[in-house]
């Protein structure tokens, strides 16, 4: 039986599609995958942590397991999933990220934070221009046009890395009148992994622990689709692609 609640949302969305005439969020993600904390262990062809194999925790075990049929079944079939993963656009979605921000009647549009490069513990350490996927494991959107902005108030070096999306004045009143609804969605396919080395800010247990230098190995993207919508109706009030352009050689 569907709600009463259900079926204003479902009139709201109609309405604005009617009147619109664009698509709704609820019809872009519907040809696309969301990200499951997985895309990492498939593209590293993980068996272990990919079919949560953790009774092989030694090394040893997993040395004699991987001389198995078992193990071979698996193998197979995780290349299988990589290889489809390489013509898939994923997506994830990012809440709470106007909550702090108001639009800006100047710029014409709103700035928001992507993330810093500190936080608590190391294993925070978020690797610059990428965002967090599911279980922690993260992706380097390379074409995001992102702005460092300093953070003195935390430490000398410390920034955030924002983001400033050209929206309308009356989507930008809808968007400041509903929050709590508006969310971020990044659809993207992964298209290898990159090694980095960076500075990260350590603050944890409330005592400031300086800098440390991290080396991570994510994956990336070179084409990133951003859109800003409100999940109750389903409008849509930002689109956009970027695409990463390696800087030529002189």
């Amino acid at each position: 039986m569907i709600k009463s609640t259900q079926i204003t949302i479902l009139f709201i969305s109609l309405f604005y599609f009617q009147c619109n005439g664009q698509q709704l969020i609820t019809d872009i993600t519907a040809n696309a995958t969301e990200e499951n904390g997985k895309l990492d262990d498939i593209y590293q062809l993980n068996v272990f942590s990919y079919y949560n194999l953790e009774e092989y925790d030694t090394e040893l075990k997993k040395s004699v397991f991987k001389k198995t049929t078992e193990y071979q079944n698996y193998l197979t079939e995780l290349k299988t999933k990589k290889a489809e993963m390489q013509k898939t656009t994923y997506y994830t979605i990012k809440t709470d990220m106007f909550n702090d921000t108001n639009y800006d009647v100047k710029r014409k549009g709103f700035e928001i934070e992507i993330g810093t490069n500190s936080g608590l513990g190391t294993f925070t350490a978020r690797t610059p221009k990428s965002i967090y996927l599911e279980n922690g494991s993260r992706i380097i959107l390379k074409g995001l046009p992102i702005k460092q902005k300093p953070e003195p108030y935390v430490a000398k070096g410390v920034f955030s890395e924002n983001l400033f999306l050209q929206i309308s004045e009356e989507n930008g009143l809808e968007i400041e009148n509903s929050r709590e609804n508006i969310q971020v969605y990044y659809f993207f396919t992964p298209t290898g992994l990159e090694k980095t080395t960076f500075k990260f800010y350590n603050f944890d247990n409330g005592r400031y622990r300086g800098w440390y230098t991290i080396n991570n190995n994510d994956l990336k993207s070179e084409t990133v689709r951003v859109i800003v919508a409100n999940k109750e109706t389903g409008f849509i009030y930002f689109d956009k692609f970027y695409n990463y352009q390696a800087m030529k050689k002189k």
